[in-house]
């Protein structure tokens, strides 16, 4: 019978479909692997198991190539990626030992126009024109939140957000691509390569995106207006302190004046 495996949880895969994923109800429920409530399905009809994912939105790979719409058979050996969860299928017997992590190549968005990298994050990059994203679009025609790259599958996927959405390599992207060295992406009207190789020369890191920057001006700011209202608060303290002295000698003038005319 075959089998699939997930770190050291195993599963016999009978006839019949199996949904696996992070919800209640899924066949093979796994809530470490960050997947979607329903990820992918598996199909098993005798010794022939296939795959596919549950929806188009969903990023799933087989031995590092992504999955079109259409069901996959899988081969003994077969490694099955999705979120950040690797399965191995294994014909006869369940695999014995977890498989190994992958090894991670820092990627980066190559913006050759400008000679810029965007470092790609861990998780997320979020890009568009909106100040708080990774990648900052200076195109008026870009969304605010225009497209993010997550690292999942085994790679970096592209996931298009905007109305008008992205393209990789000339072909317009609307459902999560699975990015290949060298690939092409246009965003509105900004081009960027992608790569996990080392940097070319001439090639710097990007520097901190406006966001964050405009959140140092403010928090700078905000740290100066403290420190003058802070001064502002102690001269006042001061000046008042002076004023109640002098009113105090004043009264005991005008005690001692008044006494002096009585007598």
């Amino acid at each position: 019978m075959p089998w699939l495996a997930f770190g050291m949880m195993t599963r016999e895969l009978r006839d019949g479909e199996i949904i696996v994923g992070a919800a209640s109800d899924a066949g093979w429920r796994v809530t470490t692997g960050d997947l979607m409530p329903r990820h992918f399905s598996l199909a098993t009809r005798g010794r022939e198991v296939t795959v596919r994912a549950c929806s188009t939105d969903h990023v799933v790979a087989v031995n590092g190539r992504q999955l079109s719409g259409d069901p996959l058979p899988l081969r003994d050996g077969d490694v099955v990626s999705a979120g950040s969860a690797r399965f191995a299928f294994n014909d006869d017997a369940p695999r014995a030992t977890p498989l190994e992590s992958p090894p991670f190549y820092q990627a980066h968005l190559i913006d050759e126009r400008r000679s810029l990298a965007h470092p790609l994050n861990n998780r997320s990059t979020p890009i568009g024109r909106d100040a708080s994203n990774d990648v900052v679009l200076r195109d008026p025609g870009a969304s605010r939140f225009h497209a993010e790259i997550r690292r999942e599958a085994g790679g970096f996927a592209l996931h298009s957000i905007g109305a008008t959405g992205a393209a990789v390599n000339g072909v317009a992207s609307r459902s999560p691509r699975l990015l290949s060295e060298g690939d092409e992406i246009e965003i509105a009207f900004e081009t960027f390569r992608f790569t996990q190789e080392a940097l070319p020369a001439n090639v710097t890191i990007a520097p901190m995106h406006a966001a964050e920057n405009d959140e140092a001006g403010r928090r700078a700011t905000l740290g100066s207006e403290r420190h003058e209202v802070a001064e502002d608060n102690s001269a006042g303290r001061h000046s008042n302190r002076v004023k109640l002295v002098v009113a105090v000698v004043l009264v005991v003038v005008l005690a001692l004046v008044l006494r002096g005319h009585l007598w």
